[in-house]
């Protein structure tokens, strides 16, 4: 539980450093900045466990493809921090485990029970009342962080299909690879700046923090249930509003923090139906 609770503010630190740099430099170069400080580090972490030899699996297409899923949102959430407070962006984003109960109950068969469709409303309902779009509050930024989305969809559904025959880090290569790719792209379309040492410094931080989050997430989820641990990615949220508040002075409106706990009380009571599933199915199967 701790481990996910560090890996959360390790996110959430990652997205702030990131917010801090964009201030100041175009989306690629943030991308080019973060994923080469990023790949410095992750190429040690490599060395130091001896999982370097297993760095070519990054061209197995899932691995690659994900990573390229990945190197999407990095896009789409950069250029949402860029223009809308921290706290709204990563609230946005955790309508992830809400999509993908429409789409196993619609596309997979799964069995949806209305509770969990009455969960999956106010998850949305909580989203909306952090965009507010039918109000002069909307940022249409916000959609950059919707379709945020749908590409943590793919990126988390390729992970499933990756499992375990990838060591973590070469899957966390992977991703850091093509978004300096990506970034590398968009200087087509974007000027390069030199960048201050505040902003270059904001880059070493936040890959720093994206590698040793996605190290902890991975601890977290050894060795326990997955009911124990997954309730506490929702400190996420709290975290990027203190970052908010501190770094950029960012005071969530009431609706907003009503939006955010209402999608922090639904996604809990969705994980709390499918651990009791979970226990039921188990106890029916002895």
């Amino acid at each position: 539980m701790l481990f996910m609770v560090l890996a959360m503010a390790l996110f959430a630190a990652n997205d702030a450093g990131t917010k801090y740099a964009v201030k100041t430099l175009p989306v690629s170069e943030v991308m080019i900045w973060r994923g080469g400080f990023a790949l410095i580090f992750v190429a040690a972490i490599l060395v130091w466990r001896g999982e370097w030899r297993e760095a070519p699996k990054v061209f197995d297409w899932q691995v690659s493809l994900r990573g390229f899923a990945e190197a999407g949102n990095g896009v789409l959430l950069i250029s949402a921090l860029a223009l809308i407070p921290l706290g709204n962006v990563i609230t946005i984003i955790q309508l992830v485990p809400f999509i993908m109960t429409i789409i196993g109950a619609m596309m997979l068969g799964e069995r949806v029970g209305w509770r969990r469709w009455i969960a999956v409303g106010a998850g949305f309902l909580g989203v909306i009342f952090v965009v507010k779009p039918v109000t002069g509050s909307f940022d249409a930024a916000s959609l950059f962080a919707l379709a945020a989305t749908f590409t943590i969809l793919l990126r988390d559904m390729l992970a499933r299909s990756i499992g375990t025959r990838v060591p973590a880090f070469v899957v966390a290569l992977s991703s850091i690879l093509a978004g300096i790719a990506v970034g590398a792209g968009g200087l087509f379309f974007q000027t390069w700046q030199t960048p201050s040492a505040a902003a270059l410094l904001a880059c070493l931080a936040s890959g720093i923090c994206l590698v040793l989050a996605q190290f902890f997430i991975v601890l977290a989820y050894r060795g326990t249930e997955l009911s124990a641990v997954a309730p506490f990615r929702y400190t996420i949220v709290v975290f990027a509003v203190i970052y908010g508040f501190v770094f950029f002075n960012e005071v969530p409106d009431l609706w907003s923090l009503a939006g955010m706990g209402l999608m922090i009380g639904a996604g809990l009571y969705m994980l709390h139906r499918e651990a009791r599933r979970a226990r039921t199915a188990t106890t029916r199967g002895k």
